[in-house]
């Protein structure tokens, strides 16, 4: 069973994960906007994808793993915007972490927030650019992992070995976090899903 994060690099990964810790998944679909009256609807992966022919439509799966809750955002994702990281880091009292795959415009975005601030935020494979209020926070850890080399520039590899080198950024964010996000959970569980923003039709489920 694949738990980490690595497999993301090598899946067919279209959607955002937010990761919270010190809060369960029903406090974090709140955070998210869920409406409270409405009950999750148990639904996989597949299953949400006729759901976001609207653009405005957002839909978070939600699990936890490794002592955070996290919700697999699809369609419009909160978690990915850096000022609502930011604001639900600082609503929660707990840090925040957000990966986004920019399927549409890569690379893959991490994003780390802690008291209500952007602490940490880079693309996978150009962890030259970092932005937040600390953002070599991390360097320590990708330099042991070989993806900032002692000259400080950026582990680069061709176009066979992208996978590979996004899996390596992702396991860097894995270990100094303690994040878990199981393979078999996301992709071939159902799980509790909620209505974030637009009026999709859960009943459809």
């Amino acid at each position: 069973m694949e738990s980490g994060l690595g497999w993301l690099a090598h899946a067919s990964w279209y959607f955002s994960v937010t990761f919270v810790q010190g809060i369960g998944v029903h406090e974090l679909a709140s955070r998210l906007a869920a409406d409270p009256t409405e009950r999750p609807v148990l639904a996989g992966g597949r299953d949400v994808e006729a759901l976001l022919g609207d653009p405005e439509v957002g839909v978070a799966r939600l699990g936890d793993a490794g002592g955070w809750a996290f919700a697999a955002e699809y369609g419009e994702a909160r978690g990915a915007r850096r000022a609502f990281l930011a604001e639900l880091s600082r609503s929660t009292g707990a840090a925040a972490v957000n990966l986004d795959p920019q399927a549409g415009h890569p690379p893959p975005m991490f994003s780390y927030a802690v008291g209500g601030e952007l602490a940490c935020s880079f693309g996978l494979a150009e962890e030259g650019r970092r932005w937040g209020s600390t953002p070599d926070l991390l360097n320590p850890d990708l330099r042991g992992a070989g993806v900032l080399l002692p000259d400080g520039s950026v582990m680069e590899v061709g176009a066979g070995r992208y996978a590979q080198r996004l899996a390596m950024s992702l396991g860097v964010i894995e270990r100094h976090f303690g994040l878990s996000l199981p393979r078999d959970l996301v992709e071939d569980s159902e799980l509790p899903t909620v209505a974030v923003s637009g009026r999709p039709d859960l009943g459809r489920l």
